[in-house]
């Protein structure tokens, strides 16, 4: 999908940490040295690290993370299997987030590719969990609140996914108001394509005619939030729907979603 440009006056400071984090302090705001900031004193009226024009996105359903390659200018991963807390520049020019689990097991995870094009644009993020990373983008008129996630499986125990949406709340009641709010990711969800009791949470035009468990919490949340799942909005064919196939080919879902907020919708180009 795509997004047309939007942002914010105030540009975003070069402010450093290292490479490597301390994960006692999760979550906690962190700004990057790995990419150029912009001089507000001498560059104020056109700074270098702004997104300015359509941004392109996506999200991908991985099951483990070693590299990356894309042509999008930005990718949520899900399910990365990549420990800890750290961000990589990659051979191809990008910036690789990762918010990864602390005890060094590789499951879960979640991940942030910017491209080489608008890494800059980076003004800070918040590795909340190894299912939750939050993004902050500096754009022209509106900055850009990105929410990489990943939720429990539909057979996860009803305690594990209230605790996520009721994690996943706390981060968005954090966000800048003024922000346009993106959330992408792996949601294990599947949501109805009967939008009329969902209107302006969903289209007509999801994969599956009916929701599973999964698939009402999200469209709770994101009625609560005033989000709207993007997927949904666009008439594809089926065989371009789906974001998930069991490996033995046989089961094709919509899981994985991209959702903006609601007064923005209308923002959103589909790629295909």
């Amino acid at each position: 999908m795509k997004v047309r440009r939007q942002n914010r006056k105030e540009p975003s400071r070069r402010m450093g940490v290292g490479r490597a984090f301390n994960n006692s302090n999760r979550p906690s705001v962190i700004r990057s040295t790995l990419v150029t900031g912009v001089n507000p004193a001498k560059s104020k009226s056109q700074p270098c690290n702004l997104i300015k024009n359509s941004l392109s996105i996506g999200t991908w359903n991985v099951r483990s993370l070693e590299s990356t390659s894309s042509k999008l200018y930005e990718l949520s991963t899900a399910e990365t299997h990549r420990p800890g807390i750290d961000e990589i520049l990659l051979d191809n020019g990008g910036l690789l987030i990762n918010s990864g689990r602390t005890d060094g097991i590789r499951r879960q995870g979640v991940g942030l590719f910017l491209s080489k094009k608008i890494k800059n644009s980076l003004i800070s993020y918040i590795p909340v969990s190894e299912r939750i990373l939050s993004v902050r983008l500096h754009s022209k008129h509106i900055n850009i609140s990105v929410i990489v996630a990943y939720a429990p499986t539909e057979d996860a125990n009803d305690d594990a996914k209230t605790d996520f949406y009721q994690q996943l709340s706390d981060v968005f009641r954090d966000l800048a108001k003024q922000d346009i709010k993106l959330m992408c990711g792996d949601f294990n969800a599947r949501v109805t394509s009967d939008n009329q009791l969902w209107s302006g949470v969903i289209g007509s035009h999801s994969l599956h005619s009916s929701a599973n468990e999964n698939g009402k919490k999200l469209m709770d949340f994101c009625a609560l939030h005033r989000l709207t799942i993007g997927g949904t909005l666009f008439q594809h064919r089926d065989v371009h729907k789906g974001t998930w196939k069991s490996p033995d080919g046989k089961t094709v879902t919509q899981i994985d979603h991209v959702c903006i907020s609601t007064d923005c919708d209308s923002a959103l180009i589909p790629l295909l």
